[in-house]
């Protein structure tokens, strides 16, 4: 028995040391080291005297006078010579070549991106003897300074643009729709409250900051990082020009080409509908947009959750630092982009004060002899789930008129303008259009009519519960831009109770609109 537990002290004793041994092998191992400032051995080595002259040109050697440790990726003589032969060296260059980390190759297995000196992410790999930089091998590893150490490398590594680089340089109407996202907004972590105003809002001693609502809502492409990354795929140069002047030429009249479509209709619904189908979360091959049959669709996830159909092929995919960015093959914009109806939904006239208390909003002008507050009422049936009421006294024939301009901007042409209103509330009214007289209204003739109205088209139109319309041509929209909308009360007329309900104000380009909906009745009938 004794001698059974002598063997075994003996086999244990052996085991611990072959693990003690493989432990310090494999991590302990430490780096040759030489007492001496990192940036006095590479100005020694005469391989390295080109790099040597661009660092003191941009004055980066001051950068090794003081105790922090660098890693230095550096292009031999040879091929700094080569790559100056096509390219130019600047700061962002250098601060490529430089991290402030001290990187150790031999404790790097596999790939692992390290952060340089301009916030950029190379790609360093290292298996076995072999360590590359961006795929460049390293020729030599120097040992362990007193601050740093370098690798010569034989090639020079180009940082990879960011994807907000590449957009500002390939993309310049998706650049200015990024930079002009900036916003400044309330820092309410230094911003302290003082107090409230009259409608009970806070009010801060205010500290603001400088945010960018694209990069908030849809990836910060200005920014690098280890693991996050975004898909952006956007027609570029002449894909996206050509597309536009398809559209000015169907648009006709004073419409010739791309530079007649205004970039105010491009900010608010072209662009927002590419990055809608555009911006995906990580790094989406090409082979992701493509179908696998012909009768297939498909259907990818954007990066604010939503799945949306594909119906674009990409193009000239572009590898950035924090993603991929496409092009289109072919763009072509849906003319129900600008060939749709255009709603206004009433209630987006007020502006919440308080508990079922509204105001108007500052783009609405209301002039009137008496005061009347605005109502927003919730009915189901109403085309927003609400409706904006003013009540009057039933003897009012005072003056009051309602004046605005449109949300959305109409290009020129002549439009279907519809009214969805309530036939039990009313009197009569003119309305104007950017000054001119398109419509008078009874709302009496709902009554003497028991609730039909009488298009302009011919049709007759029924009510829905107790909602009507009114319809008229409008040709006063001479030139892009919001239309100014004004209901001028004018009197009492024989409804019982007076004033004015509004659901919404739709415009119908003359082009795309065929009949009234399913609320028609032939006139046959």
């Amino acid at each position: 028995m004794k001698y059974k537990i002598s063997i075994l002290t003996v086999i244990m004793f052996f085991s611990i040391l072959g693990c003690t041994k493989y432990w310090e092998d494999h991590y302990n191992t430490e780096p040759e080291t030489v007492d001496k400032n990192v940036w006095e051995a590479i100005q020694a080595d005469p391989e390295l005297s080109a790099f040597v002259d661009v660092i003191k040109q941009f004055k980066y050697d001051s950068l090794f006078l003081t105790d922090n440790s660098y890693t230095i990726f550096i292009p031999d003589n040879d091929a700094l010579n080569a790559y100056l032969d096509t390219g130019t060296i600047d700061k962002t260059l250098i601060e490529y070549h430089i991290s402030e980390q001290f990187i150790q190759s031999n404790i790097v297995s596999g790939q692992r991106l390290i952060q340089t000196l301009g916030e950029k992410y190379a790609l360093l790999e290292s298996y076995g003897n072999v360590t590359k930089l961006d795929g460049f091998e390293m020729d030599y590893v120097s040992p362990l300074y007193r601050n740093g150490k370098y690798y010569k490398m034989n090639k020079v590594a180009v940082p990879k643009p960011n994807l907000y680089e590449y957009i500002a340089t390939n993309n310049p109407i998706l650049k200015r729709f990024i930079d002009e996202q900036d916003s400044l907004v309330l820092d309410r972590e230094k911003s302290r409250p003082t107090g409230f105003d009259e409608f009970g809002n806070t009010v801060y001693d205010t500290v603001s900051e400088i945010v960018n609502l694209f990069e908030i809502e849809y990836f910060p492409v200005k920014h690098e990082f280890r693991s996050a990354s975004a898909t952006i795929a956007f027609p570029v140069g002449d894909v996206y020009n050509n597309a536009l002047t398809v559209m000015a030429e169907d648009l006709g009249g004073t419409f010739i080409d791309y530079n007649d479509i205004p970039y105010d209709w491009q900010e608010k619904v072209l662009i927002p509908n590419l990055l809608y189908q555009g911006v995906f979360d990580n790094r989406i091959e090409e082979y992701e947009f493509l179908k696998q049959y012909e009768d297939d669709s498909v259907k990818l996830r954007n990066v604010l959750g939503d799945s949306v159909g594909i119906n674009y092929l990409p193009s000239d995919k572009v590898l950035c630092s924090n993603g991929y960015a496409y092009s289109y093959s072919e763009f072509e914009i849906p003319d129900s982009l600008y060939s749709g109806s255009v709603i206004d939904e009433a209630e987006w006239l007020l502006r919440l004060t308080g508990i079922n208390k509204y105001s108007w909003k500052d783009y609405v002008t209301v002039t009137s002899d008496a005061s009347f507050e605005p109502i927003k009422e919730y009915i189901t049936t109403a085309s927003n789930d609400s409706i904006i009421k003013l009540n009057f006294p039933k003897t009012y024939n005072g003056q009051f008129e309602l004046d605005y301009k449109t949300k959305m901007s109409l290009f020129p042409r002549k439009y279907l303008m519809i009214v969805r209103t309530h036939m039990d509330i009313g009197g009569i009214y003119n309305v104007y259009v950017n000054d001119e007289l398109v419509k008078t209204i009874d709302y009496y003739d709902y009554l003497r009519f028991q609730g039909l109205y009488f298009s302009v088209n011919g049709d007759r139109v029924r009510n829905e519960g107790r909602f009507n319309y009114f319809d008229c041509w409008v040709e006063s929209i001479w030139e892009y831009g919001q239309a100014n909308i004004r209901f001028e009360y004018v009197g009492p007329g024989f409804v019982f109770n007076k004033g004015l309900v509004i659901d919404y104000v739709e415009f119908v380009p003359e082009t795309s609109w065929v009949d009234w909906p399913t609320y028609i009745w032939d006139k046959n009938n």
